[in-house]
């Protein structure tokens, strides 16, 4: 459930950027003087789309494997799995307090163009690593087949 909210809401992601970068293609064609807030905010937003996609690959179960273990042993695939999804619970862990770290040690800071607090983008950091913990820890413990019920 909360990876089909996740994709959702990267696929608006991806139309508000469109819009932007459709904006500034055109005030630059007619005008000859794009804004700059366009280019910024497009670059924040692909920041967030990034990380929180990556982590609906990792519930879904489309991130990218190395298949080194033949299809004959389903529980050492399995296992395998699991085990990387632990991993991931790790490294989303990492990335949860680091990021917390970095949004504490830049706060106050603003952005460029629009003058907002720069904690906008670099809150994409924590908020995805809990995303991968929680992400990770129902690929532990739900069904392993994305094809039989990992949504």
């Amino acid at each position: 459930m909360t990876s089909r909210l996740v994709a959702n809401l990267c696929v608006g992601l991806i139309f508000v950027m469109l819009g932007l970068l459709v904006t500034q293609v055109l005030m630059r064609y007619f005008l000859g003087a794009p804004p700059s807030w366009t280019e910024e905010l497009a670059i924040i937003l692909f920041a967030w789309l990034v990380l929180l996609y990556a982590t609906v690959g990792l519930r879904e179960g489309f991130h990218v494997a190395v298949e080194s273990i033949p299809a004959r042993f389903d529980r050492l695939h399995r296992w395998a799995d699991r085990w990387v999804a632990g991993l991931a619970v790790v490294f989303g862990a990492v990335t949860l307090t680091a990021g917390i770290a970095y949004v504490g040690r830049t706060a106050g800071q603003k952005t460029a163009a629009l003058q907002m607090p720069i904690e906008a983008l670099y809150l994409c950091v924590p908020v995805c690593g809990a995303l991968f913990i929680l992400h990770g820890v129902a690929r532990i413990l739900g069904p392993n087949d994305p094809d039989k019920g990992a949504r």
